[in-house]
């Protein structure tokens, strides 16, 4: 915590019971930094018992049901329910969130362990059930998003990970959570409290809609795309499925079937028969990898999960999400001349999760390493929208499992040059489709003005509604230090801005 100095440890304390039995291990003599005494328990703000989740057996999973069962990994650093990678089993859930409860990951691994996100839906019909990894809470409508801030903070993940035990892969915190004792502004922090507890509600609040706007136009983008393609197809040509024959296996040069399959022979169709016509990839762009940051290449470096002065900011693969946007930074501290993440980049997973895109503006002091493409303009021209298309469209692929189909098989899979020059066609969309597709990823707004506490959320959701996934991404960074700024001074009894501008 800022201004906290670490105390130091008498060899005395070493034989003393009260610290873990004679325990040299450094963890084991921690403790948990708290000033403001305007506490109180979490599992006192709870407007119901809590609720833990039960397993359903491996019997009852299945890969076809509109029945989910959500698990660790759907809580994430999100502040709403992660869809990314869902579970669906038969009809026999056990335990139902209902909306707007607070999940907590109680069992975890990692950084997995302490977090929490929000429920979004009503779940009427039971369709979603809890995995005995995570408990449900319903707090109190007045406190709600001021305690979901304080839970998505660094002091209560500090929290989780002091008190569960260590030693084991997979970490159990059963029921800490619940013994979590939530600070709340004083006069010290405000002359009105209120008001800053109200803030901290109001900037959650603001994440949280971010969050939703970005699936939303995420949805619209994908929808979009594939309306164009499939409404504007040559007249006389329709898709028809057959078995690849012995000439074409021979042209291909492969016997994986994933090129031979229905859903990429369709896509691949619908492109080549678009009317307006297609291109390739690297007929009009450039593929680079990013820098090989082994030590053999750069030297020593220094890995920081908080900016530090001079460090470059750095993401890779690791940080994209099917989401076409950034989880989160790390930084790099390193003597020599690291190369930057160029203006105007298509940023294209090449291994791992292969094929999720984003496009970069500028990223600044950025660097990536060698996993992703680095993917530009060869002949530079000031029709951005053009760029944002192509990487709303690659991304597009990658809902399609389209990757899954072309990429090596061998060494982890992965998408190489050959893979850009062979497969990845592009369809010549209308300046105007273009410009309306591109206006859902990339669109700035000004900040809003004479923003006070009553007027904040309205204003800043009907200006979320206009902002482009990428301005939502950077935001959401922003408004997440700001609230852990707010949270840190609060649990210091210190002092507190009501600034409500970014």
């Amino acid at each position: 915590m800022k201004d906290y100095k670490i105390p130091t440890l008498n060899i005395n304390k070493f034989s003393d019971k009260e610290f873990s039995l004679y325990s040299f291990s450094a963890r084991d003599y921690r403790k948990l930094h708290i000033v403001n005494e305007n506490l109180i328990k979490l599992s006192d703000l709870l407007e119901e018992k809590y609720k833990a989740g039960k397993e359903i057996g491996s019997e009852n999973y299945m890969k076809k049901s509109k029945y989910r069962f959500l698990k660790t990994v759907n809580i994430s650093k999100n502040y709403i329910l992660d869809e990314t990678s869902i579970e669906y089993c038969k009809p026999e859930n056990k335990i139902f969130p209902k909306k707007n409860e607070i999940l907590i990951v109680k069992d975890g691994a990692g950084d997995g362990l302490g977090e929490v996100a929000l429920y979004p839906y009503d779940n009427l019909e039971n369709l979603d059930s809890l995995s005995a990894g995570i408990i449900a809470i319903n707090i109190k409508e007045e406190k709600r998003y001021y305690v979901f801030g304080l839970l998505k903070s660094n002091h209560f993940k500090n929290y989780i990970d002091l008190n569960t035990a260590q030693g084991s892969t997979i970490r159990h915190a059963k029921l800490i959570a619940l013994d979590y004792k939530i600070p709340f502004p004083t006069t010290n922090n405000h002359q009105n409290p209120e008001k800053i507890e109200k803030l901290v509600s109001l900037i959650t609040q603001n994440i949280i809609d971010k969050e939703e706007k970005i699936n939303e136009k995420n949805q619209k983008i994908d929808k979009l795309i594939e309306k164009e393609l499939r409404e504007n197809q040559k007249s006389g040509n329709n898709f028809k499925y057959s078995y690849p024959k012995i000439s074409e296996i021979k042209k291909e040069s492969r016997l994986d079937t994933g090129i031979y399959e229905k859903e990429f022979k369709e896509i691949d169709f619908l492109i080549k028969n678009y009317e307006g016509g297609y291109f390739s990839l690297l007929s009009k762009y450039s593929a680079n990898r990013g820098q090989n940051l082994q030590i053999s290449n750069i030297g020593d470096s220094i890995y920081s999960n908080i900016e530090k002065t001079n460090f470059y900011r750095l993401f890779t693969n690791v940080e994209l999400t099917d989401k076409r946007t950034i989880s989160s930074y790390r930084w790099l501290g390193n003597k020599n001349k690291l190369t930057l993440i160029p203006k105007k980049t298509i940023f294209l997973s090449a291994d791992g999760t292969v094929g999720r895109c984003i496009y970069i503006d500028d990223a600044g002091k950025s660097i990536t390493n060698i996993h992703p493409w680095i993917i530009n303009k060869i002949n530079k021209n000031d029709r951005d929208f053009e760029d944002i298309l192509v990487s709303m469209f690659l991304g597009f692929l990658y809902t399609k499992k389209y990757y899954e189909k072309i990429k090596d098989k061998a060494n982890g899979g992965g998408i190489k040059l050959n893979h850009l020059q062979k497969y990845l066609i592009i369809p010549n969309f209308p300046d105007s489709k273009q410009q309306k597709i591109a206006k859902e990823y990339y669109n700035k707004i000004d900040c809003n003005q004479n923003l006070t506490l009553d007027n904040y959320l309205e204003l800043e959701k009907a200006r979320n509604d206009q902002l482009g996934i990428f301005q939502l991404n950077m935001e959401i960074f922003t408004l997440r230090e700001k609230l852990e700024d707010i949270i840190d001074k609060i649990i210091n009894d210190q002092k507190i801005e009501l600034n409500l501008n970014y």
